[in-house]
């Protein structure tokens, strides 16, 4: 009885032995486990959080593994911004770069969309396509026509110091409404964007087309950023792009999403006026302008 009584006392003390070291264990990845929270989780920024996820995973040997969690898609960007600032519920965020985001964010300076932003087609209603097809001056665009932008963006500044005339709007799916309605002329997207966002529309604002033969060019550039507070993050992401650029997955990360994109746009056919972008930060910025620019096009600027 007593061998008995031993041995199930020993299997009982295993028994716990076993499930303490694997809670141990379970709580130690845990603990190792980095969580990174966005708040930029709509269609359009698919590419950005593959990219982000690229990043990660080239540098889990030396940091460990990682959490990506996208939060409620109900925060608007001025929220977002202030949710990264002070570090609550937010880890990182894409934005196009200025002076004010990096004075207030943690930049990582690697252009995540090398320069593409800049380039900007037009969405018109195709009652004017023909109209625009006949604009050979900026100063044409700016004496006849409208343009609606997102009133919180951070371009919208670089409109109106060009003395565009613009209308601003608080919600992004209500340019495409008030832009079939003709409550404004047109509608500048980035080249990665216009396509996307008629074919999603097409149905609902059947009217909306992209302006043949021209575009509007001023340097852009969009980072990943994270609170000041956040080094080990910061170092990490930009880490894990550095090494993404040397073996060459960085590139065909982004060629998989805008070359298609970039050859619909036929930049080297169009007339493109060329804006001034006045509140870029100091830093020289290079970004890989060969990956997707066609040699003619960036020589062929309209100022």
């Amino acid at each position: 009885m007593i061998y008995i009584y031993r041995y199930y006392m020993l299997s009982v003390f295993w028994r716990f032995a076993i499930l303490s070291a694997t809670l141990i264990q379970v709580c130690f990845a845990q603990a190792a486990e980095t969580q990174v929270r966005y708040f930029q989780t709509d269609y359009r920024y698919e590419y950005r959080i593959k990219l982000l996820d690229l990043a990660l995973t080239k540098t889990v040997k030396e940091f460990g593994d990682y959490k990506l969690e996208g939060v409620s898609k109900d925060i608007t960007q001025g929220r977002g911004s202030s949710l990264l600032q002070y570090g609550n519920a937010l880890d990182i965020a894409f934005f196009p770069t200025n002076r004010e985001r990096e004075e207030k964010f943690l930049p990582i300076r690697i252009p995540i969309l090398q320069g593409i932003l800049g380039y900007r087609v037009l969405l018109v209603h195709k009652s004017n396509q023909n109209a625009f097809s006949k604009i050979e001056t900026l100063e044409q665009l700016k004496n006849r026509y409208m343009a609606g932008f997102g009133e919180h963006w951070a371009d919208m500044a670089i409109l109106d110091s060009n003395n565009i005339p613009v209308m601003g709007v608080a919600k992004y799916e209500l340019l495409f409404a008030m832009l079939n309605a003709k409550r404004f002329d047109y509608f500048p997207r980035g080249i990665n964007e216009a396509w996307i966002e008629v074919e999603k529309y097409k149905y609902q604002y059947k009217d909306m087309v992209v302006a043949p033969n021209i575009a509007f060019y001023y340097p852009y550039y969009v980072y990943f950023f994270v609170s000041k507070n956040n080094l080990e993050l910061a170092y990490r992401v930009e880490k894990g792009l550095r090494i993404a650029l040397k073996d060459g997955s960085f590139k065909t990360l982004f060629l998989k999403y805008h070359q298609d994109l970039v050859d619909i746009a036929t930049l080297n056919k169009r007339r493109i006026f060329l804006l001034n972008n006045p509140f870029l930060p100091n830093e020289k910025i290079t970004p890989e302008l060969s990956w997707w620019l066609p040699e003619t096009g960036v020589n062929e600027l309209v100022p």
